[in-house]
């Protein structure tokens, strides 16, 4: 136990550990513009610039405008009122039952490994274009 913990326990003072520090920072709702026609929930990073990024858009006629960002967190606060496609990028079953109950207003559903793996795996990227068939 560190000294300032025993100085607070002296003091009467519980400590309290947050469990969605996000809400605090004003995440409660992640509204979906009207603009938005897909959905990408992964778990890296995704930069907009990566060129497979932009040829997957221009394959579905989308820009990045188009396209929203976000992780499998976010996924539970998303309020969409109109179709939208969803690409969710994870190995993780668990992860995507959880946030599959999220994706409101789905048009399509796809789902490919992550981000890093589907750049490296030629299947990834054919089970991921016909699953883009399958829409059109």
């Amino acid at each position: 136990m560190t000294r300032r913990e025993l100085l607070l326990q002296e003091m009467g003072i519980t400590q309290w550990q947050l469990q969605h520090p996000e809400r605090l920072k004003g995440v409660v709702n992640i509204n979906v513009g009207e603009n938005i026609r897909l959905i990408v929930i992964t778990e890296a990073n995704l930069k907009q610039d990566n060129m497979l990024l932009k040829d997957v858009l221009r394959s579905l006629e989308l820009n990045e405008n188009n396209c929203l960002f976000i992780s499998f967190e976010q996924a539970q606060h998303l309020k969409a009122t109109h179709n939208v496609t969803y690409w969710l990028l994870s190995d993780n079953a668990e992860k995507i039952d959880r946030t599959l109950p999220y994706c409101h207003s789905a048009s399509a559903i796809w789902q490919s490994p992550t981000w890093l793996k589907f750049k490296q795996s030629h299947q990834a990227k054919r089970h991921l274009w016909q699953q883009i068939q399958v829409r059109a």
